[in-house]
């Protein structure tokens, strides 16, 4: 398929001298976003953008991601991220924005701070992406409070930005830290699993025990199985025996093997275990399946699947 062409418009903000929040706040800001324009019709800023959704739906692309937006979620954009939202046809949403100098801010600001101050600002500007208050509250009440400081006509307000803004640069330093963690933690757990899970496919038709798989990954026993059912959603004999009736459809329907036969092949050392657990995850009894004409278990795989990915392994 042809890639589509993007169109890509550069917008630039003059910062008001000596802040460095500039606000869009307003009605003004309850339009049906991308009207007209297509998904490829992407923008950059020579300022961070913060975007806060007060209602409506749709969808944001930032760089190669897109995201579903709604109710209570944000977006934190570099400057340079090529992005677009894209409201729901023929919906109008209300957002509020902040362009923030952020590289002024940290360099200007934060020099008491024990970090390096390029890597703060590279570590900040490092990613676009799309938040919810769900799962960043505090994050998400420092954009609130920013925007609600900005509508103030004060002699403090000066002094107050600067002070959400640190908060601001360290919370999204603290996000970024948890994240590359959890990116990590999905790599040791794809490591440990990739063995065991490439042996159960070669072994389903075995005596397979979670001791045998833990030392294959080298972990406790305990410790792997909090690892496969947090990363697989299912416990270890679980998708043990999933592969086995996966196998088992197949060789039902490629084959003119007695019930007995499959069983045996796959694993099962007695018939009513074989009957009980494809019953489990078909539905059906393995005769009722075969008469019935069903196709190999592709949605056990997709299961399997979603498990896996669930935790980021194959992203």
């Amino acid at each position: 398929m042809k890639r589509q062409k993007q169109n890509v418009e550069f917008r630039y903000y003059e910062m008001p001298k000596g802040e460095y929040v500039l606000p869009k706040l307003g009605d003004g800001w309850i339009l049906e976003y991308g009207e007209g324009m297509s998904e490829s019709d992407l923008h950059f800023h020579n300022y961070m953008e913060l975007g806060y959704c007060y209602y409506g739906d749709g969808t944001v692309v930032i760089e190669d991601r897109k995201y579903n937006y709604g109710k209570d979620n944000f977006t934190i954009i570099p400057r340079n991220v090529i992005h677009t939202t894209k409201s729901r046809e023929g919906h109008r949403d209300k957002w509020e924005f902040l362009f923030i100098d952020i590289d002024g801010f940290v360099q200007n600001e934060m020099r008491d701070c024990e970090m390096n101050l390029d890597d703060i600002a590279a570590n900040v500007n490092s990613r676009g992406t799309l938040k919810t208050m769900r799962n960043h509250p505090y994050l998400c009440r420092i954009v609130q409070d920013i925007i609600a400081e900005c509508r103030k006509d004060s002699r403090y307000k000066k002094t107050a930005l600067k002070g959400l803004l640190y908060l601001l640069v360290i919370e999204i330093l603290r996000v970024n830290e948890e994240r590359e963690d959890r990116v990590r933690k999905v790599g040791k757990m794809n490591t440990y699993l990739t063995d065991t899970i490439e042996f159960i496919g070669k072994h389903y038709s075995e005596d397979i025990k979670v001791g045998d798989l833990a030392e294959i990954a080298g972990l406790s026993e305990s410790h792997y199985r909090r690892i496969f059912e947090e990363s697989m959603n299912m416990k270890p004999l679980e998708y043990v025996n999933m592969v086995r009736i996966d196998k088992a459809c197949d060789m039902i329907s490629h084959g003119d093997m007695t019930m007995e036969e499959i069983a045996y092949k796959v694993g099962y050392v007695t018939l009513s275990t074989f009957h009980r657990n494809f019953a489990r995850y078909t539905g059906m009894s393995p005769l009722h399946w075969k008469k019935s004409g069903g196709n190999q278990l592709a949605e056990m795989s997709i299961t399997a699947k979603k498990g896996w990915e669930a935790y980021g392994v194959n992203r």
